[in-house]
């Protein structure tokens, strides 16, 4: 009975110190300081561009982690807006930017949102937008080439 007693004690304190480890293991790997990214800038306005120019801005983000930064994925709202940015990894404490280029093909205000997915969070995407205004098509004049002498 004796035996049986000490392997009950024993298992159950190994049980409950493997609980312990476990929950303290937990609170480290959730610091405060891992994956997070500061945006400069969520939302540029260009104001009027002129028809048919592509307008290219900067979103500037800076890594206030304590891990390297990665942007795994950038999708556009539609084809008339492309986004170029670094593929490698940004260090804890320096900045990275994602250019953003509208063809400007379509006269009137334009709002174009960017999906932007970091290695922090794999599930959720973080909108920027580039706003503006694209002035009207210019108009072409006839030519009359039958006329000439």
């Amino acid at each position: 009975m004796t035996r049986t007693f000490k392997l009950f004690s024993i298992s159950l304190c190994l049980l409950w110190t493997s609980g312990v480890a476990s929950q303290t293991l937990k609170s480290v790997d959730n610091s405060q300081n891992a994956g997070k990214v500061e945006w400069l800038d969520r939302q540029i306005t260009t104001g009027m561009v002129p028809y048919g120019v592509p307008v290219t801005r900067e979103f500037r983000y800076k890594n206030v982690s304590s891990e390297n930064l990665l942007i795994l994925q950038v999708k556009s709202s539609c084809h008339c807006t492309v986004a170029k940015w670094d593929h490698e990894p940004v260090p804890p404490g320096q900045t990275g930017a994602i250019k953003i280029t509208y063809d400007g093909l379509k006269e009137g205000e334009f709002y174009r949102i960017v999906s932007v997915v970091t290695n922090f969070d794999s599930m959720q995407s973080v909108p920027i937008a580039l706003v503006g205004k694209v002035d009207k098509k210019p108009e072409v004049e006839a030519v009359n080439v039958q006329g000439q002498d």
